[in-house]
């Protein structure tokens, strides 16, 4: 049975002169937190250099000693002695559970040194059987443990040849094969360790506040994020709820002032016809009422198409905008001028259809609203990585600046929209203006690739 080992363990030197530590704030560290803090990727350069300057061994280890990551620079004594796995014997009663230090060759030399140092709030350092001598110092943010950096594997004075050999025969190892890597080890002075460790300690310490501080900070802005992102969704949920309810009215009016008024010509009619004394009269009427009942039925199909035009679920969005743009110009006057090469060639998906036939119809009523234009240019290419719309009109324009400064005004909230569709569809926006310049509006919707099996 092999010995317990001797360690010597000491305190950080202000606490051995009695010098008071400063209390540490108290703070909320949740799980996640607790990982970010010692992921072994943010700490790897840092303590790769440290191992560097001081050509010690360095290991992360969380709370209970286990390794987090991998040995940064480790010693040749110590990896040849751990190359192989030492036999498994029970713990002896009273023993500490877990591992303990990422350093130790338990079970044949057990070392708590990352809890003594937790426990203590100071760096201790530890000898094993073999004379190899580590350091380690507490990673303690706010009160709460976090874990330990760990390092050394080195000698502190020249190492002795028979506990050294006793520790490889007990390995299974070549003695002379073990003395002969482990005399040719300089030794690092104690004084010299005890440096190191305090300026390991103060790494640590350091490296470990500016990562919470870091974690602090991108959870801020991401909250912050969040609740930009979440108010854009209520002022644009507003505005839909807005635009719904000015639909609605557009809708009632068109129903009582066009339909409602022809209905009601209709009935008057009907009832005077009723009471005509002769067949020529009535006949008479009659006609009255048939070019009422025609001018009703295309108000019925004009507000049918306003709000879902069938030639768009028929024939596809080339149509159903070449009937948009003559419908457009006949009703208001301005020319548009339409182009759509290869769109008719097939039909593209039928979200993407919708969307851009929205968004051309909105670009449009802004160019009635808002532009003052004489003519249109409304252009759709299809690409093999998407579509593109363009609408160019030769009106008043505006400063697209400004209107990036107050969003909500009326051209605003329509160009809101546009980007909203877009956005839908993965798509982009783009918008070209200045004062009397006109307006260009670009947008691209990309398409996925289908795969045909």
């Amino acid at each position: 049975m092999p010995h317990p080992e001797h360690r010597g363990q000491e305190h950080n030197r202000n606490q051995d002169d009695g010098e008071p530590t400063a209390h540490p704030i108290s703070i909320e560290l949740k799980p996640a937190i607790r990982g970010d803090l010692l992921d072994p990727s943010i700490w790897q350069d840092g303590l790769a250099k440290y191992a560097r300057g001081t050509n010690l061994a360095v290991a992360l280890a969380d709370a209970a000693g286990r390794l987090i990551g991998a040995y940064i620079n480790p010693r040749p004594t110590w990896s040849l002695l751990q190359a192989k796995p030492p036999p498994v014997s029970p713990p002896s009663e009273g023993a500490a559970a877990g591992v303990g230090c990422p350093f130790s060759m338990a079970p044949l030399s057990p070392c708590n040194c990352v809890a003594d140092a937790l426990a203590r709030g100071g760096f201790v350092v530890a000898r094993d059987r073999t004379g190899l001598v580590h350091f380690t110092v507490p990673l303690v943010l706010g009160g709460h443990p976090l874990g330990a950096l760990v390092a050394g594997q080195v000698f502190d004075q020249y190492p002795e040849q028979l506990p050294l050999e006793q520790v490889a025969r007990q390995l299974g190892l070549s003695p002379p094969r073990a003395w002969q890597v482990a005399r040719l080890e300089h030794p690092v002075k104690r004084a010299t360790l005890e440096v190191y460790a305090e300026l390991l300690a103060t790494l640590g310490q350091t490296f470990l506040q500016t990562r919470y501080h870091t974690i602090l900070a991108a959870e801020r802005r991401g909250q912050e994020r969040t609740a930009e992102a979440n108010e854009a969704r209520a002022r644009l949920l507003k505005q839909v709820m807005s635009a719904r309810e000015e639909e609605q009215r557009r809708i009632a009016r068109d129903l009582h002032d066009g339909i409602g008024q022809s209905i009601t010509s209709l009935l008057l009619g009907l009832r005077a016809a009723a009471e005509v004394p002769t067949f020529e009269e009535a006949r008479a009427r009659l006609g009255e009422l048939r070019g009422i009942t025609a001018a009703l039925l295309d108000e019925v199909r004009s507000l049918a198409r306003g709000l879902r035009p069938s030639v768009l679920d028929d024939l596809g969005l080339a149509a159903a905008l070449e009937r948009y743009a003559v419908d457009y110009t006949q009703a208001h006057g301005i020319a548009v001028d339409w182009v759509a090469p290869n769109l008719a060639l097939a039909r593209l998906p039928a979200e993407v259809e919708t969307a851009l036939y929205r968004i051309a119809q909105e670009t449009l009523t802004n160019v009635l609203k808002h532009a003052a234009a004489k003519a249109v240019s409304l252009v759709v290419r299809r690409e093999s990585s998407g579509v593109h719309l363009t609408v160019e009109d030769d009106g008043r324009g505006f400063d697209n600046d400004a209107l990036l400064q107050e969003p909500c005004t009326g051209i605003g909230l329509g160009l809101l929209d546009i980007r909203e569709r877009a956005a839908l569809l993965n798509g982009s926006v783009a918008l070209e203006s200045r004062p009397g310049s006109g307006t260009t509006v670009h947008v691209y919707i990309p398409l996925r690739e289908e795969k045909h099996g």
